[in-house]
This record gives C-alpha cells, sequence and structure tokens, in this order.
C-alpha cells in the first residue's frame, strides 16, 4: 500500500501544488524569481541558454529537488510553444553537473484539453512525468540520473474499466511489481497482487548499466509459509536470472541460506527450487488476472489447466547430481515426455548458500519457443519457490519464500515471466554522452 500511496502524493503534489501557474503558463523572467532562493544567477542563465532560442514559449509546471544523488539541487520544468498550434508539451531535465545546469534530457507529450495535464515533481531522488493519456487515463513515470545515464525507474497507470478502475506499477530497478483493481465509486479493493517480473533475454545477451535482470528476492511479504522461523535474508533469499533460445528456457537461482539440507535419502527433507508455470493463455482483451469484463470483474483465481511446476533439487553438491521432478496439471503428450529428458540441471555450493541452474525444452510447456512475437503475448505466470529446511526432525520450521505473494491454487498470484526480443530491453535507459561517443569513435575509423 505503501507504493499507491506515494502515487498519490505525486498526483496530489502535481495537481495542487505551488508549481503549477495560470491557465496562460508563465514566462521564464518569472521563473527565475521561484528559482532565485535554489540557485545562483548564474546557474539560472544557464537554463536560460539551454531553452529554446528565438521563440516564445511559456512555462506551465515546474520543480526543485534532487534527482542525480549528488546532494544538489536539480530542476525540471515543462514548456509550450507559443506559435506551435498542435497540443505539444515538452518537459525538460536539467542536473547540476561541474557546477553548471546541464540538460540531461527533453520529451515530448501531446495533452489532451490543457497543457496542465503534462507536469513535473521531484520526490525520493526521482523526477516523476506525469501525463493524461484519455479521461482516468493517467500515467507517471520516475526518472533518475545516474554517471551519464537517465534510467527509467518505475512507471504507475491507472485506467478505468467500466466502473472499476485499474491501478498498475512497474518497478524496473527492483523488478517489483503490483496490480489492483478498485470499485470506483467506494475505493473497495477488489483485487491486488504483489509479484516480480522476470525479464527473459535471448541467451548471452549483455545486460548494460541501467537495465536491471535479476531481481533479489527477500521481502517478508513474500515468506508464504514459515514465516516465524524465517530470520531475514540471510536464512532464505535467492536471486533469479533467465534465458532463452530457440529451444530452451534456462534458469539460474542463487539461494542465500545460513544452514543447507542436502540430500540424504530419496525421502528426506531437502533444501531445494520449484519453479512454477502459468501456460494457460486467457482469451481476454485485459490482462491475465481477468477471466472475464462486465458488469462485474471476474478474476482468476481458481486452477484450471496450464499449471506446470518443476522442483530442483540441488543434490549434495558430491556425489549426488542436480536433477528436477515435474508436476502438472495437464496429462503429458508423447512429444513432452520425450523432450522432458532433455531437462538438465547442475549445482554448486557457496559459503552463504547455492546455486542451481537448470534448462527446460519449450516442448515440454507446449510452446513452440519463446514467446517474444512484437504483436503477441510477451509473458506468461511464473513464480520462483525456495524451500528452506534448516532442521531436517522439525519439518514444522520448513519455510518458503517466493518471488510474488503466491498461491499455488491460484493463478492470478504468479509472478511474470517476461520474454525480451532481440533488440529490445525491460525498462529505458539512455546516455547524454551517447552521440559524442558516436562522433568521437567514427573519427578514429570505426
Amino acid at each position: 500500500m505503501q507504493r499507491f500511496t506515494f502515487i498519490l502524493i505525486l498526483i496530489t503534489s502535481f495537481m495542487f501544488g505551488n508549481n503549477l501557474f495560470s491557465q496562460s503558463g508563465m514566462k521564464f523572467a518569472e521563473l527565475a524569481v521561484k528559482l532565485d532562493p535554489y540557485f545562483d544567477k548564474a546557474l539560472i542563465l544557464d537554463l536560460k541558454k539551454q531553452l529554446p532560442q528565438g521563440s516564445d514559449y511559456s512555462i506551465w509546471g515546474w520543480d526543485v529537488g534532487d534527482f542525480s544523488g549528488d546532494g544538489f539541487n536539480d530542476v525540471a520544468f515543462s514548456v509550450k510553444l507559443s506559435e506551435e498550434k498542435r497540443r505539444r508539451m515538452y518537459v525538460y531535465l536539467f542536473v547540476d553537473l561541474n557546477g553548471f545546469l546541464t540538460k540531461i534530457a527533453d520529451y515530448q507529450y501531446i495533452y489532451l484539453e490543457l497543457p496542465l495535464e503534462i507536469g513535473v515533481v521531484i520526490r525520493g531522488n526521482a523526477c516523476y512525468i506525469t501525463q493524461k493519456n484519455k479521461q482516468f487515463n493517467w500515467v507517471i513515470k520516475g526518472y533518475r540520473y545516474d554517471n551519464g545515464s537517465i534510467i527509467l525507474l518505475d512507471e504507475y497507470n491507472t485506467r478505468r474499466i467500466n466502473k472499476f478502475t485499474h491501478e498498475s506499477y512497474r518497478n524496473y530497478n527492483s523488478l517489483r511489481a503490483t496490480e489492483k483493481y478498485l470499485n470506483t465509486r467506494t475505493g473497495e479493493s477488489l483485487f491486488f497482487a504483489d509479484f516480480t517480473v522476470i525479464p527473459s533475454y535471448p541467451r548471452g545477451k549483455q545486460i548494460y548499466k541501467g537495465y536491471s535482470a535479476e531481481p533479489f528476492c527477500s521481502d517478508i511479504d513474500y515468506v508464504r509459509k514459515g514465516a516465524y522461523h524465517w530470520a531475514g535474508e540471510q536464512d532464505a533469499s535467492f536471486t533469479v536470472r533467465s534465458a532463452y533460445d530457440g529451444q530452451f528456457l534456462y534458469m539460474t537461482v542463487r539461494v542465500y541460506d545460513d544452514n543447507i539440507v542436502t540430500m540424504d535419502c530419496d525421502t528426506c527433507l531437502v533444501d531445494n527450487v520449484d519453479l512454477w508455470l502459468d501456460l494457460s493463455l486467457v482469451d481476454t482483451d485485459d490482462d491475465r488476472y481477468l477471466a472475464s469484463i462486465g458488469r462485474s470483474l471476474v478474476f482468476r483465481t481458481t486452477t484450471g489447466n496450464g499449471i506446470f511446476k518443476f522442483s530442483v533439487y540441488p543434490g549434495d553438491f558430491l556425489e549426488k547430481k542436480a536433477f528436477v521432478k515435474i508436476s502438472t496439471t495437464d496429462d503429458l503428450r508423447r512429444h513432452q515426455k520425450i523432450a522432458s529428458q532433455s531437462i538438465k540441471a547442475v549445482s554448486r555450493l557457496y559459503d552463504d548458500g547455492y546455486s542451481v541452474k537448470f534448462k527446460i525444452p519449450f516442448d515440454v510447456i507446449d510452446l513452440d519457443g519463446a514467446i517474444v512475437d512484437d504483436g503477441g503475448v510477451s509473458e506468461i505466470g511464473c513464480t520462483i519457490v525456495v524451500n528452506d529446511i534448516d532442521n531436517e526432525y522439525r519439518p514444522e520450521e520448513h519455510s518458503e519464500i517466493a518471488s510474488s505473494v503466491f498461491s499455488e491454487l491460484n493463478p492470478s498470484t504468479f509472478g511474470l515471466l517476461r520474454f525480451i526480443p532481440k533488440g529490445q530491453w525491460y525498462g529505458e535507459t539512455s546516455n547524454i554522452y551517447q552521440n559524442e561517443i558516436l562522433r568521437t569513435l567514427s573519427e578514429y575509423g570505426f
């Protein structure tokens, strides 16, 4: 709930804060007076030199704060060119670099009715840009500047579905996400999901600075069993990474565990990792959480078919090798059973835990390959569960930490495995020195 409260604060700050003006906007001279308590006059002059020259413009919103994390004030504002007939707004972001206020980004937006629909708020070391797409449909994106890179931190969307409101949040840094549905009139919460998005990139792809590909799961909200006995992230937590090629889905789970129980017998309780997949693609124009849309919303809260569980056992890290067991709601067909023989797993022991790497043929889950069609579905339900056994003689102390607030009998509680097509990314980042670097490389003949 903290995340949505923070977003509401942003919207309130944007709609009613001191950074908005009359419906005619304001000239730079007026803004300069308001910026005077925050910046030296020479820095304010830096701003003016980097705004549109030779054009009449008005400033409709602004805010001052630190979205670069260096302890110095930065500034952002939204601008409308007077001579431009289209409903276009320009948002400029300025950062204090080496004693100069330097423009590090500019974005263009189309507003529907009023320029006020495009706004800026700086909070929590991030600059949030608010845009109204249509009636009852708002988008808020948070950006941060980090050593030459402008990184998209998170994104919040809200829209109206009949008499209901849908709120969606994605954090591209932590890879945590939420989905929420409310009764618009009463504010009653009808559905809430808290989960991790696991990006799956083409195998061998290098992940550059500014993009996250490996979520870290250590939140008490994700401890679905044995929370009383769970002693924190050193007791049981994990990271997960995924990739794909034409035949296989690859997963690497790094488990942090201060007491590893290995396999001494076939029936002993041992530490292991479960991968849950929901392959039942629902035929709706909305998201995977809804079974139908009408006068009321019907959520997918019961298990049908298409649920797969792959239990990965690390062995004893010596003679007994890692292996995988399959459970599913479906009857496996002949080609799936044949493909299951190609499932492979390896494990490795560390001082502070262990890791398992495994690959699953797409044929086992009855897919032709990774779902990377730009025009089609690009994500499936997916949750990782780490089973932590600190004492094999006390099964009641078994803890389970997952990558979502998870119930295996409820497919809407699964997280997401998102297949990223070649040449694309989960999130956004750009480097302000990119053109300079390319120009230098060109001069050297590259």
